[in-house]
């Protein structure tokens, strides 16, 4: 019943085997992930990935496919480059449809055109999925235009780190201090002081304004604007933490439009238990207000009672249903396939009540099942003071743990527990403030959970309740379980707070 997300038939056809798309995977933010790299990812065999690429890409990526990462950090050899083209080739050899994934564009400082050429000389096909590249968005991202009318009509892109093999650097720093246009130096974090200090040697004027934009598109993004002269102490400072590009020129004075490190979660890390590989609606709208939300998979969900779900489907089928009951949108969604199974389909819903727990279940059944709700309460509690819930009138409920949910609430009701949870290892995760969006997540999240000083937000007054009896302090409890709702409890907990230590929490590598 599952359909494939629209945006992703606007991507092409699937990854193709025995081809390495190398992809671009953008700046950091993933929206900015392009349709053909979501498509392709969304349809491969093996990914190997970058540190620069945004992880939350990966969750597009098939369970069947392998994830590796060859990424290299500062100071680290990491995988080597003649080990990821082999990795390649082998893998796309063996039949497989391979993604290289890479942060902004392969082919900008990406090293994308030699990985291209190996595959190419033992005759491996290759496909470019171009990314939206850094040298624009982060400067863009920090309300920076690389060419502005009357400011600079033109942009140089360079990065401070040569080949170290060459016997000569290729870096003119003559032509560069003459440049009149905006001058945009790639992975120079650690070397603001020498390039500075060389354009200034070079004759350009030591009052030019410049900044420096660190995470730039990331909930992380900071941005240090001074001058050619003041810059490397402003940064240093300001403590700024790679991956960050410096910027040159009158364009690095012009005030920022943008806002983007003003909004009102901006920095704020989020842990955010879940069950499915899919990114939530909810993670998506706290990063629109500039939270950085890690999407922590604590349990997958398995299929529940198969006999029961495939009783209900048949109940259904055969008009032996009044109202159907859903906790969860995808308890409706396996118990509908399970109707397809049996040669029936979605009209085994007409004449049937169509109760659902929760507003975002709600949007979630009409948005995936394209089904209306007839009555829509806000939690299980509401169920008992609803009418026509008599004795004789047939209910099924569907949803996780089913019948534990509805026992007192409708005693007569026939409940199936259409998934269950296995809980996985919980990784080591670093946050400044835990969501828990349900109850029945509560105990996965208790074993992990190992610093009273992270507070506790929660999605309802059951979750809260549950959050207690585990032993467990509510710091903040959302008015409504929708997205809004969420985003205004976390800003009241950062302004009762004061925000301090707060802002643009350092991400793990």
């Amino acid at each position: 019943m599952t359909n494939q997300p629209p945006f992703l038939a606007l991507g092409g056809p699937p990854a193709t085997p025995g081809v390495v798309h190398l992809v671009g995977a953008g700046p950091g933010d993933v929206g900015q992930l392009t349709l053909r790299a979501a498509q392709v990812l969304s349809t491969c065999d093996v990914v190997a990935y970058d540190r620069l690429a945004p992880a939350e890409a990966l969750a597009l990526v098939p369970d069947h496919a392998d994830l590796i990462d060859v990424g290299r950090r500062y100071g680290d050899p990491g995988v080597g480059r003649d080990e990821v083209d082999t990795l390649l080739r082998e893998r796309a050899a063996a039949g497989h449809a391979v993604v290289r994934l890479k942060g902004g564009d392969p082919f900008v400082f990406g090293r994308g055109g030699e990985e291209a050429a190996a595959c190419a000389a033992e005759g491996i096909p290759v496909e470019v999925v171009p990314g939206v590249t850094s040298a624009v968005a982060v400067p863009g991202a920090a309300g920076i235009p690389v060419t502005h009318r009357g400011v600079a009509t033109g942009f140089a892109v360079v990065t401070v780190h040569e080949d170290p093999t060459k016997h000569a650097a290729q870096i003119d720093h003559q032509a560069l201090a003459a440049f009149p246009g905006t001058l945009v130096f790639l992975m120079g974090l650690r070397r603001v002081a020498p390039v500075c200090e060389q354009l200034i040697a070079h004759g350009r004027d030591p009052g030019t304004p410049a900044a420096v934009v660190s995470a730039g598109t990331t909930p992380r993004q900071r941005t240090v604007r001074a001058t050619l002269a003041t810059l490397a102490d402003a940064v240093a400072a300001a403590d700024l933490q790679p991956p960050a590009i410096i910027v040159v020129g009158d364009v690095a004075a012009l005030p920022d439009l943008v806002g983007r490190e003003v909004r009102p979660l901006h920095g704020l890390r989020v842990g955010l238990p879940r069950t499915r590989r899919r990114g939530s609606d909810l993670a998506a709208h706290l990063r629109s207000v500039g939270a950085d939300v890690v999407e922590v998979p604590l349990a997958r969900e398995e299929p529940g009672d198969v006999a029961a779900i495939g009783r209900a489907a048949a109940d259904l089928l055969a008009g032996r249903v009044d109202e159907v009951v859903v906790l969860d949108a995808a308890g409706l969604e396996v118990v509908l396939a399970a109707a397809v199974d049996l040669g029936g389909d979605a009209r085994a819903l007409a004449g049937v009540r169509l109760t659902v727990v929760g507003r975002r279940t709600a949007a979630q059944v009409r948005r995936d099942l394209h089904l209306a709700a007839d009555v829509t309460v806000g939690s299980a509690g509401e169920l008992a003071d609803l009418p026509d819930a008599a004795p004789d009138r047939r209910v099924l409920v569907l949803g996780p743990d089913a019948d534990l949910r509805t026992r007192d609430l409708l005693p007569d009701a026939t409940a199936v527990t259409t998934s269950r949870l296995r809980p996985q290892p919980v990784p080591d995760v670093h946050v400044d403030v835990w969501l828990v969006p349900a109850s029945r997540l509560v105990p996965l999240l208790a074993e992990a959970y190992s610093d009273p000083r992270v507070p506790l937000v929660s999605m309802g007054p059951v979750t809260s309740a549950a959050l207690r009896d585990a032993g467990l302090e509510v710091a903040a409890e959302a008015a409504a379980a929708t997205p809004v709702a969420v985003e205004d409890a976390l800003t009241s907990l950062l302004r009762r707070d004061g925000g301090s230590g707060w802002t643009a929490s350092p991400a793990e590598d």
